[in-house]
């Protein structure tokens, strides 16, 4: 009787795990899907202000979003002479300033900043350099919080 009541115990806790399992990796496929797994410490992001410097200082930095704001002259745009460039680009692990919901963050503080008067905007996103659906999210929301401010 006794041996009866271990088995049927142990076969219950067995199910139970076997049932926790499949849960947990069906959870962890979706996220793998969907590219939010927990966030992923080889990818860091750095934002180059090419305002006065002549190009990135990463070599292997992979931009991702360019905003440029120029400056108007006789109702023309001074398209040679950028008044503010800001490049978010993806770096190597440990050379970059922020992961990734910091550098969103801090992307759209720059470009919620008031422009100078006569002054025209420019973007440019790279979807297709993007690593996974995270990364491409945050451009979208970029992309999408350039075209709010100016319309």
């Amino acid at each position: 009787m006794m041996y009866a009541i271990l088995v049927i115990l142990l076969v219950l806790v067995l199910a139970a795990a076997g049932f926790l399992a499949y849960q947990n990796s069906k959870l962890v496929s979706n996220q793998k899907k969907l590219g939010t797994a927990s966030s992923d410490p080889s990818l860091m992001y750095s934002i180059f202000d090419q305002s006065s410097a002549a190009g990135v200082e990463e070599p292997e930095a992979i931009p991702l979003f360019q905003y440029t704001v120029f400056a108007r002259s006789n109702g023309a745009v001074v398209v040679n002479k950028p008044v503010a460039m800001i490049i978010l680009c993806r770096v190597a692990a440990g050379k970059g300033d922020y992961l990734l919901a910091d550098v969103e963050r801090n992307m759209l503080e720059k470009i919620s900043r008031p422009m100078p008067l006569n002054a025209y905007s420019e973007h440019k996103a790279y979807l297709h350099r993007t690593a996974n659906h995270t990364e491409k999210e945050m451009v979208l929301n970029l992309e999408d919080a350039v075209n709010l401010q100016y319309t």
